[in-house]
């Protein structure tokens, strides 16, 4: 018999596709699947199946498939049931209760009907539905109908190159020399991609600003307001009141018993500065600290009060005007950056997702032409649904509101049901740098509410509470933790209190006491290798197995390579890491540098990396003694003659190594002579680097190597070029591949980022102390144009740092949401570590306020909660 879990009050009154749900849903309290029920009854209650347009939009491709999958079984479980069993599965689908024999035929012709025309029902991401739309309707969009998605390396390698082009072509543009001059005279070399990151992000800002003069007057005027500089201060200075001042100075100085130096200083720097001997930023040096700040000392005297302060305005003006400078060349050459971009991408017929949102926006912002687009589309649609609505950007929201503008408008609602669901969690948007505000979540809903209040609709929010996912002691601490006054303060979290369903299944919490290396003198090693005993200790129990346990790491370096090697000491399966940088994976490394020597036989660095590895494993000593013989060898040769070429490592080898070097010998010849694919494929397959690789690494490394292998394959047949043209592609694009680790055998290393949407018996979060850092570019909301100040470093302006730390205080609430996130994807355990290299960890830190949130016992190392401690 198959068993169909109850819905919830909450849940069946949110499934009801006669009502307009706003849900505003905990983590682990089944909306998902209470989307799913939502879009079965649409799908059984419509007369028409066929007539019956369903968009449906999710945050990801892999919350798409997922969708898609668990509908299809739904149905086919329809279709494959016997007609008691399918009465029970139609229990909350069908309006009869129990359903009729009508209704059971009904629900077995749904699924062919869904085979038959998937597209009924269209459940895509956002970007996937904006490029069904732009497929379709290139013409009216203004874009070339034979475009294609750039995106990941490919788009990588065409924004340097777009970087490259625009500063290697200034003539085009009078003001990209200037900016860029005055951009590399503030900036230190290895900030230039920083500086490429910047002018990337602002193609969005240009899109559709059809007067950049316009726009960069507006610019300029709008930020001397913002810094408030939009008057020269007097920069002239009275002798007789300076002079005044040396003489007050010298007599409170003759007066004091002991002199003060900050007196010596004012007396001897205004003298200067009176005779011009100085300038002003030597003479501020009196009255302000390096960090531009009043000196305390100076702010004591009431006679010199005045001057401190209009030293002060002086100096702040002067800060704040190299910062509009700054600003006004990142405005030109982001203004170029954007041109040239856009110029590469039509003339090779390419959209990123940037513009799938942009060019969509554009082309639904006239309604007519909207709506003769959806006329044409192959359904009519009917209802929408949005789910994960917390991680949409506000760009996504405009196009759903304008969707949902006219959507009311037509057809009767007894007979032509339309509806709008959304279903989302403030307390879970945690992808700001995408672009995510939890607060757009919010202003939708009510601009949505009110567009539809205009034909006698209306929207019912639905709060879901209920958590089927995690334990009692979970929950108990999330909401003990987040209802904390102190945290709300620092975080302005705003907790809904979870009620839990697995009211009897046991579960822990355990928090351990921060690891310091000043005080414990315990290193980053050390620690990893605590946890990793505990992992064992969980496994050895016998309860769990290494695929129930999931850690969760801020960022993978430095701790995540640590517990994997520590883990695999103990025997333990380790699936690897969420997400691999392909040209940071060691194995990767390692072929790279060889291909580095075969390229430059005189590159003995990259030749002793590769020599170490296991291209060749050889050891550290037997490297050192190959490097102290060609050492010694070129000593004796400078001696004789200093135009002679030095012995390399490589021809050391022939004599020492000679099995070595003839394999060397052999690889360089095929290198200078095959394309990337053929050369590896040749490396791994001829000389056993496969089979070593597995052999050092582990089963982890098969993934990365063929998807390394893949790119090989794809660039070999589409790009021009050697080893080296690959080499510089390849690095440039910095590729990376994403593992689904919810299928995944073995403990499960995954970022909080990657862990959304995932869950875990067990779960350990080990990475607890590091805090946000401060931006560097401020983006500031203003009514006409987006307004934007950046910095390459933080000035000492006052007006900025305030800006700054609004914008950080931002960034704090969401590493707070961040901390939810990986709280409540435990179903069963958690456990939770610190370490900091000092004393103690930042006063905001995660850890620092769980433990004094939690804990009741100075002197206890563990705060353990279990169900006995739940009253």
């Amino acid at each position: 018999m198959i068993k169909k879990p109850p819905l919830s009050p909450e849940q069946d009154y949110a499934a009801n596709p006669t009502e307009n749900i706003w849900v505003q849903a905990n983590a682990g309290t089944g909306k998902t699947s209470v989307l799913i029920q939502r879009l079965l009854r649409i799908l059984f209650r419509t007369d028409d199946s066929g007539a019956n347009g369903i968009l449906c939009l999710t945050y990801t491709n892999a919350g798409a498939g997922e969708m898609r999958n668990r509908i299809l079984s739904a149905l086919r479980d329809w279709a494959m049931a016997s007609d008691k069993e399918l009465q029970e599965l139609l229990k909350d689908v069908a309006f009869n209760k129990p359903a009729t024999t009508d209704d059971i035929i009904h629900a077995r012709e749904i699924f062919f009907t869904y085979i038959d025309n998937p597209e009924i029902l269209k459940i895509k991401t956002i970007h996937g539905f904006c490029e069904e739309i732009l497929h379709r309707f290139p013409i009216e969009a203004g874009i070339s109908p034979s475009w294609s998605l750039i995106s990941g390396a490919p788009q990588k390698v065409l924004l340097q190159n777009t970087f490259d082009k625009m500063i290697n072509s200034p003539d085009k543009n009078d003001k990209i020399l200037p900016a860029f001059t005055h951009i590399v005279e503030r900036i230190s070399e290895t900030s230039l991609g920083d500086l490429l990151d910047i002018l990337s992000k602002q193609y969005k800002i240009f899109f559709q600003t059809n007067n950049i003069d316009k726009y960069r007057e507006y610019f300029i005027e709008t930020t001397k307001k913002l810094l408030n500089i939009q008057n020269e201060p007097n920069t002239d200075f009275n002798p007789e009141k300076l002079q005044k001042i040396i003489e007050i100075a010298t007599e409170v100085q003759n007066n004091r018993k002991k002199p003060a130096k900050y007196l010596d200083k004012i007396i001897t720097l205004t003298k200067q500065y009176i005779e011009k001997t100085i300038n002003f930023e030597k003479y501020k040096k009196a009255y302000l600290t390096n960090s531009d700040t009043p000196i305390d000392d100076v702010s004591k005297q009431d006679f010199l009060i005045e001057e401190q302060n209009r030293v002060y305005t002086i100096n702040q003006h002067k800060i704040n005007t190299q910062i509009l400078q700054d600003n006004i060349a990142i405005f030109d050459l982001s203004v170029a950056f954007a041109h040239e971009y856009k110029q590469l991408k039509q003339q090779n017929n390419l959209l990123d997702f940037e513009d799938l949102i942009l060019y969509t926006k554009k082309l639904f912002s006239d309604s007519a032409t909207m709506g003769w687009i959806l006329s044409q589309l192959d359904i009519s649609l009917s209802h929408i649904l949005v789910d994960e609505a917390q991680d949409t950007s506000p760009l996504q929201w405009d196009i759903l509101r304008m969707l949902s503008g006219d959507f009311f408008t037509d057809g009767n609602t007894d007979k032509n049901t339309r509806s709008i669901f959304v279903v989302g969690d403030t307390k879970q948007s945690i992808y700001g740098f995408q672009g995510a505000d939890p607060q757009a979540f919010a202003n939708s809903r009510d601009e949505i509410g009110k567009q539809i209040e205009q034909n006698m609709r209306t929207i019912h929010e639905i709060p879901l509470t209920q958590s089927f996912r995690s334990t009692a002691p979970i929950l108990n601490t999330v909401d003990k933790f987040f209802d904390n006054p102190e945290v709300i303060s620092i975080s302005n979290f705003k907790n809904n209190p979870h009620k839990c369903f697995r009211t009897d299944a046991k579960g822990v919490v355990e928090i351990h006491k921060l690891t310091s290396k000043q005080l414990d003198d315990i290193d980053t090693k050390s620690y990893i290798s605590q946890i990793s005993a505990k992992i064992k200790s969980v496994i050895d129990q016998g309860k769990y197995c290494a695929g129930d346990i999931m850690v969760l790491v801020q960022q993978r370096p430095p701790l995540a390579p640590l517990l994997v090697t520590e883990l695999k000491k103990h025997n333990i399966d380790v699936a690897g890491s969420d997400r691999i940088v392909l040209p940071k994976f060691i194995a990767i490394q390692d072929m790279l540098n060889l291909v580095r020597w075969c390229l430059n036989p005189s590159d003995d660095y990259s030749l002793c990396c590769a020599l170490k590895s296991p291209l060749f494993f050889m050891k550290e000593q037997d490297i050192f003694n190959i490097c102290q013989i060609k050492n010694t060898i070129n000593t004796e040769r400078a001696k004789t003659d200093k135009n002679l070429k030095p012995i390399t490592v490589f021809e050391i080898l022939e004599s020492e190594y000679t099995e070595i070097h003839n394999k060397l010998s052999d690889i360089k010849n095929h290198a200078d002579n095959l394309g990337p694919y053929s050369f590896f494929s040749y490396l791994l397959n001829h000389h056993s680097a496969r089979k070593n690789f597995i052999s050092a690494l582990g089963n982890q490394v098969i993934d990365p190597i063929e998807e390394f292998m893949t790119i090989c394959l794809s660039y070999e047949r589409t790009q021009p070029g050697t080893l080296y043209h690959f080499l510089k592609w390849f690095i440039t694009g910095n590729s990376e591949i994403k593992r689904d680790m919810d299928k995944s055998q073995g403990v499960r290393i995954v970022t909080i980022h990657g862990s959304k949407g995932l869950e875990a018996p067990v779960i350990f979060l080990i990475d607890t102390t590091r805090i946000p850092e401060s931006e560097n570019i401020i983006n500031i909301t203003q009514d006409d144009y987006p307004i934007w100040l950046w910095a390459p470093r933080t000035p000492n302006s006052e007006i900025y740092k305030k800006l700054q730390s609004d914008i950080l205080n931002t960034q704090i609430s969401e590493y707070y949401r961040l901390l939810y996130v990986a709280m409540t994807r435990a179903r069963d355990e958690l456990y939770i570590y610190g370490y900091t290299p000092y004393t103690k960890a930042n006063k905001i830190a995660w850890h620092t306020q769980l433990w004094q949130t939690l804990s009741s016992d100075t002197t206890t190392d563990i705060i353990r909660i279990t169900n006995d401690d739940i009253k």
